[in-house]
């Protein structure tokens, strides 16, 4: 298993909110271009930075997967797996 990013760290980078995100980095600019993060704490050249602590209340605070959208198939066709349309 692939250890996360230091959550003690000054800085993370886009690659180390991906990691601890557990999405791609292209994922993570994708966030970030669509207003869907915080915005960057810092920019260096082109490599934005952002404080741990920051990501780390922006991403508590995210609805979490499953969460609205579809039922399961589970609810729709009861535990036994029989559809009661």
């Amino acid at each position: 298993m692939e250890a996360g990013p230091d959550t003690t760290a000054e800085w993370w980078t886009t690659s180390d909110v991906a990691a601890y995100l557990g999405v791609k980095v292209a994922t993570v600019t994708n966030y970030r271009k669509r207003g869907q993060m915080p915005e960057p704490d810092a920019t260096v050249g082109r490599t934005h930075m952002w404080r741990p602590s920051r990501v780390m209340s922006w991403h508590e605070g995210r609805p979490r997967p499953g969460v609205g959208g579809r039922p399961s198939r589970a609810s729709v066709d009861g535990d036994d797996g029989v559809s009661s349309r």
